[in-house]
């Protein structure tokens, strides 16, 4: 059964940037678009690159290989009509100063 974990602190990722982090062995990309966060399965689908060190564009990031993007909010793959690029999204919660995860 699916549950939240804690991941990091509200003030662990700065507004408008994005920060990785390791909870059970899978890297997550957090990112916080004025004040609402989003996770995502850290690895660009296409190439395996860090997500959460692309450059933010609205509520999507582009991988900073190839500038691939992907919707922070459901994780769909923005360039082309091509599902089997879509990255992976984790539902967030803020509890008090904590950033909690949905495994």
């Amino acid at each position: 059964m699916p549950e939240f974990q804690t991941i990091c602190r509200v003030g662990d990722v700065p507004v408008g940037e994005g920060r990785m982090f390791i909870v059970n062995d899978l890297m997550i990309g957090v990112f916080n678009i004025n004040g609402e966060h989003f996770a995502i399965d850290n690895r660009c689908p296409h190439a395996g690159a860090s997500l959460a060190h692309g450059m933010l564009e609205g509520d999507s990031v582009l991988c900073r290989i190839h500038h691939w993007r992907f919707c922070l909010r459901t994780g769909e793959y923005l360039d082309e009509e091509k599902p089997q690029f879509n990255a992976r999204t984790f539902p967030v919660r803020i509890v008090g100063d904590e950033i909690l995860v949905e495994f």
